[in-house]
């Protein structure tokens, strides 16, 4: 166990003591014929911000059981504050123990670890040599221009909502959200742009992107709800997705919607005449 125990050396002291009660619970059960580390601890790569994450291979004949019980078998590892079952997965859990570590659990039968991919994995227990079993994720396939220009579309979609919907009605916390939204599908194009990246875990955020893209996006305003701020953070995300976005999909060969971006500027055109004409007679009538 000692290399299991250098991997998990990078989390928070708890998950020591946490691996050692999981180790206790399984060596005596007999329907557990395997188990594994998965996630970041799995691939060699955890941090402060890892959790424990394993995969357990039951026998056929003790599955359900073990599948409809699934709470029981917790209790013995740990208790928990917050333990729900995996949509479509029965067996499987994501947990927090009461001292707010982190433990997930994927549980398959074992005539069915062929048909699951796993990320890479490290072997905590195998009775019956079944770690051959486990077909391995690979990293993903490359940038997707399909996937890209649905982005796009999505973007110059809500772009046009936003005049009417967050300006007009002088709603600010919706344009907050509108702002962070943008942002957001910033992130995604340059993420589906960097496609194939090595599997990772969904709270490894910038590790996604690569140094100008993450600090391009370190750069942007975060919004308040106000006027002022909610439009110059819509700007500057706006002109951040034409500008990144429309050279990081260019550079992959993807055709920019041309018509998009054409109608959608002269409508914020007129849209920002508006808005100053606006505020220029709401100063004006304040000042008297």
């Amino acid at each position: 166990m000692t290399g299991v125990r250098d991997l998990l050396s990078a989390l928070p002291a708890g998950y020591s003591a946490l691996f050692d009660r999981f180790v206790a619970a399984v060596e005596p059960d007999d329907r557990i014929r395997a188990c594994w580390l998965s996630g970041s601890v799995g691939r060699g790569v955890a941090d402060a911000g890892s959790d424990l994450d394993v995969v357990l291979a039951v026998t056929d004949e003790d599955f359900a059981e073990f599948a409809e019980r699934w709470r029981d078998w917790l209790a013995t590892v740990t208790p928990a504050i917050i333990a729900r079952e995996l949509p479509g997965m029965p067996g499987s859990f994501y947990s927090v123990t009461a001292t707010c570590e982190r433990f997930d659990v994927v549980a398959l039968p074992v005539s069915r670890l062929m048909e699951s991919s796993q990320p890479a994995l490290v072997t905590v227990m195998d009775r019956d040599n079944l770690t051959g079993r486990v077909v391995i994720e690979q990293p993903s396939r490359g940038p997707d221009g399909q996937r890209m220009l649905e982005i796009v579309e999505e973007f110059y979609r809500q772009q046009a909502i936003f005049p009417a919907a967050v300006v007009a009605r002088q709603d600010w916390l919706l344009g907050v959200v509108g702002v962070i939204n943008t942002q957001t599908m910033l992130y995604q194009l340059l993420v589906e742009a960097n496609q194939p990246l090595p599997v990772m875990g969904i709270k490894q955020w910038s590790a996604r992107l690569t140094p100008d893209q993450r600090l391009a996006l370190e750069g942007l305003p975060v919004p308040q709800p106000n006027r002022d701020s909610v439009i110059a953070a819509m700007l500057a995300a706006r002109e951040a997705f034409r500008t990144l976005g429309r050279r990081t999909v260019s550079g992959l060969g993807v055709a920019w919607p041309e018509n998009l971006d054409e109608a959608v500027a002269d409508y914020y055109a007129k849209e920002l005449s508006s808005w100053s004409a606006a505020r220029t007679t709401a100063n004006d009538t304040s000042a008297e």
